[in-house]
């Protein structure tokens, strides 16, 4: 998240937690849930799935790493196809590598997911990206075609 934007969660947070009795749990539950809207802002529910409007789509060649979960979810619903188009598609500026699981937020029946980190970006928290399944999606991600 960027300064402001955690700073706003923080905010967020302690007033929350001065208007009701809030557990350690409640206040985590929060935080996953700020960070994953922050992580797919520009997109709207449509029919229970997240799509990107096609403003959002329009983008410029990424740059940086492309982390895509293989972990038991991911990989039934497609996380295995999605890297191998990553594998086959990816532009010499872009690395891509594997992890068993890009979230602790409850984003795995969201997924396959695939944590985007564009160059010059620093974490912890990169975009995460829910439902790359095809080949169009993965095409989206690297700013392709």
């Amino acid at each position: 998240l960027e300064s402001h934007s955690f700073k706003l969660l923080v905010i967020t947070v302690e007033f929350i937690k001065c208007k009701m009795t809030l557990s350690s749990y409640d206040i985590i539950v929060i935080f996953c849930l700020f960070a994953v809207a922050y992580n797919v802002e520009g997109f709207s529910a449509v029919g229970g799935s997240f799509r990107r409007p096609s403003t959002f789509l329009r983008s410029s060649p990424l740059e940086g790493t492309v982390v895509v979960c293989t972990g038991p979810t991911c990989s039934r619903t497609g996380g295995k196809k999605a890297l191998s188009y990553f594998k086959e598609l990816a532009p010499d500026s872009v690395t891509v590598e594997t992890v068993s699981c890009v979230s602790e937020c409850a984003e795995c029946a969201m997924g396959p997911n695939v944590e985007v980190r564009k160059a010059g970006d620093e974490g912890p928290f990169y975009p995460i990206k829910n439902g790359v399944k095809t080949e169009d999606d993965v095409k989206q991600i690297l700013g392709i075609e």
